[in-house]
């Protein structure tokens, strides 16, 4: 019996936490302090986390296609170089283009070469004889992402300010994919090219077509809680410290979602589940409207987290009985471009309304209606087999 490769895995689960955690969730916590420093329009500068959200979904096919041909090393390298040199130049900035210009090559480079699509795909090859397991650790470590940098973003913003916060993170992230470069080594078949583009034939399935718009509502809700978690707990009357421990009590609450996921898609299947996760994400925005007090703002962290914490493993377990499996990191590249692409649509809406209106509430009606989009899709889905008839 091998070995299980808790070393690798750990890395790899490290690396996670250290590519959502420096800009993707730690974002929210910055926002406030930016435009107080500032002065720049919420729109642009929301704008610029949407854009490197965008970004990375873009890229995110290409990521998988460098990773059925090369090892991870090349992508943690490119993660480490992009995203140290765009993220400093956006902590240095002076005007709202340089900003911008380094949040979205900072952002979107973490989110296409050190996002799940990426840390899941090589931890199945790291392990291959173990890949549920495998999979399993790697998204437990993930959980963690949100309760680490949350909360150490909120009081080093506090203790200093955004711009030497970012620097800090900037430079542990840096420090992470360079080791993990180190650390982790798999075994990659460099597989020849397929012959067509998968993905689209298989857009051709009503299963595949709702799947993919589901994917996008709960995008835009998830996108929403992430941003504007705290500035709307903020809005709503807790404190910023409060608020940030509750965002990032939240991301622990994701273990609800991972640790119980075997036995949720025994039971209810891989379809029911992500119905599930998808309601919970869509209630979880609700919550942020009442999240006055400590005691409201606890039943956000529980639903929310189990929601958005259980979507992620949940998708690539309906996706794996979607698509063929020769052609699953392809596929699996482009629902991560269509999550990528609504994440930055939701907080992009939210911020030109905010802008419009002097209103963030908009995010919970955005966020709500798209997470009741995504439900009633996945309600309507059917569980199929791998489709062995696309060539």
């Amino acid at each position: 019996m091998q070995k299980f490769p808790f070393g690798q895995i750990s890395m790899l689960g490290v690396v996670t936490i250290a590519a959502y955690g420096t800009w993707f969730y730690t974002f929210g916590v910055l926002l406030d302090p930016i435009l107080e420093d500032t002065g720049w329009p919420e729109r642009w500068v929301s704008g610029a986390f949407a854009l490197s959200a965008a970004g990375g979904g873009l890229l995110a096919p290409l990521a998988g296609r460098l990773l059925d041909r090369y090892r991870s090393r090349v992508l943690f390298l490119a993660a480490a170089l992009l995203s140290s040199s765009g993220l400093l130049l956006a902590s240095a900035a002076t005007t709202l283009p340089l900003f911008v210009l380094g949040g979205v090559v900072g952002g979107a480079s973490l989110s296409a070469f050190g996002f799940y699509h990426v840390t899941q795909t090589t931890a199945v090859r790291v392990a291959p004889h173990a890949t549920t397991r495998a999979i399993a650790v790697l998204t437990i470590y993930g959980a963690f992402a949100s309760t680490i940098y949350l909360p150490v973003a909120a009081a080093l913003v506090q203790a200093t300010d955004w711009r030497t916060t970012l620097r800090i993170l900037v430079v542990a992230t840096t420090l992470v994919l360079l080791l993990a470069t180190v650390v982790v080594k798999e075994n990659v078949d460099r597989t020849p090219k397929q012959r067509g583009d998968s993905f689209r034939q298989s857009l051709a399935r009503t299963a595949v077509r709702r799947y993919a718009i589901a994917t996008a509502g709960v995008g835009v809700a998830s996108g929403v809680i992430l941003v504007y978690q705290v500035p709307l707990m903020t809005a709503a009357g807790l404190p910023l410290t409060t608020a940030a421990a509750l965002a990032g009590a939240r991301g622990m609450a994701q273990l609800g979602g991972r640790v119980p996921l075997t036995w949720m898609v025994d039971r209810l299947g891989a379809r029911a589940s992500l119905q599930l996760a998808f309601a919970a994400v869509g209630v979880g925005v609700l919550l942020l409207a009442a999240t006055s007090g400590i005691a409201i703002g606890l039943v956000f962290v529980v639903i929310a987290g189990f929601g958005i914490g259980a979507t992620s493993p949940l998708q690539g377990i309906y996706a794996s009985q979607l698509f063929r499996p020769e052609r699953l990191g392809s596929s699996m590249g482009m629902i991560s471009m269509i999550f990528g692409l609504s994440t930055a649509a939701g907080p992009a809406a939210v911020g030109v309304l905010a802008d419009l209106t002097g209103n963030r509430w908009w995010g919970i009606v955005i966020g709500a209606v798209a997470a009741a989009m995504a439900t009633a899709l996945m309600g309507s889905a059917a569980d199929v087999p791998n489709d062995t008839a696309v060539e």
